[in-house]
């Protein structure tokens, strides 16, 4: 019985097929050089290694989505997302006030329409330096921006397109 090293070296070596033990009719691309020297390949396999060590990638900041709908929530992170920041969302029982202060994100992207939109969360998302932004799939883009005006913060409209999206969430 062979090691998992030696069987590297056999099946390295070896001139038969290790599935069908019939010979092989040598590489498939070795002879299309046309006479060109072509350049010896070592027999030798290095082994994979077998633990993989991940980067963590660093996004540039973090934006809040609080929306009414969890199918609005996950499409608003993929734009978040394509934007290159990090998306979270908020817990069930989570108070949104604690998960601004934990998370201190660069925005936080809030339906008019969620139960928890209140003169008294913009002024704490202020507080906290982070972005409000205010967002809504089914209100006038005017009767938005209207509201937006009075709290002096930014908005948008669904549905939206990335480049717009990307401009309302620069700093």
């Amino acid at each position: 019985m062979l090691s998992e090293s030696e069987l590297t070296v056999v099946l390295a070596n070896s001139s038969t097929n290790p599935l069908t033990g019939a010979e092989e009719g040598g590489h498939l691309f070795l002879n299309i050089s046309g006479g060109l020297p072509v350049r010896q390949i070592s027999p030798w396999v290095r082994k994979l290694p077998t633990r993989l060590n991940f980067i963590r990638l660093v996004a540039l900041g973090t934006v809040l989505i609080l929306a009414r709908e969890e199918v609005v929530a996950a499409l608003l992170g993929m734009l978040v997302e394509l934007k290159g920041l990090q998306p979270k969302f908020l817990g069930r029982a989570e108070p949104i006030e604690d998960a601004i202060l934990r998370e201190k994100p660069r925005a936080v992207v809030i339906d008019c329409e969620h139960p928890d939109c209140r003169d008294e969360l913009l002024e704490t998302i202020k507080k906290a330096g982070s972005l409000p932004v205010l967002f809504s799939p089914f209100r006038m883009p005017a009767e938005l921006r209207s509201a937006a005006e009075r709290h002096g913060i930014r908005s948008f409209t669904l549905p939206t397109d990335v480049g717009t999206f990307g401009k309302v969430l620069d700093v």
